[in-house]
């Protein structure tokens, strides 16, 4: 597998595309949230690098024909977005984007294979 560099990415990203690809995901919702571009890419990364974390402790066989196992990472990415973004950084994410967001983690999440062993 090649590993594609971005110059545009931040330091602790490079070399893991999984998590390039999920801060590419994640930074666009943060758009228009008036955050300092430092701030920006640090909250960016440190959502892509918090949810491939998630993604990671909860691989296992045949992960997307187990409904509770989805509903717990769900359930994870949710609490994570609710309880370090919204309340420990005070951004102000809808319910609609949180669900937005999930949503499509679980999609890049099932077209990389991240949850499956």
């Amino acid at each position: 597998m090649v590993s594609r560099e971005h110059d545009d990415v931040p330091t602790e990203l490079k070399g893991n595309d999984d998590a390039q690809a999920l801060y590419g995901l994640i930074r666009r919702f943060f758009d228009g949230k008036e955050l300092e571009a430092k701030v920006h890419d640090e909250v960016s990364a440190d959502s892509a690098l918090a949810v491939l974390k998630i993604f990671k402790g909860n691989r296992k066989v045949q992960f997307w024909d187990d409904d509770d196992a989805k509903n717990r990472v769900i359930n994870d990415i949710d609490d994570f977005l609710y309880d370090e973004l919204k309340g420990k950084r005070g951004i102000a994410l809808t319910t609609d984007e949180m669900d937005e967001i999930i949503e499509d983690m679980m999609q890049l999440a099932r077209s990389r294979r991240l949850l499956e062993r």
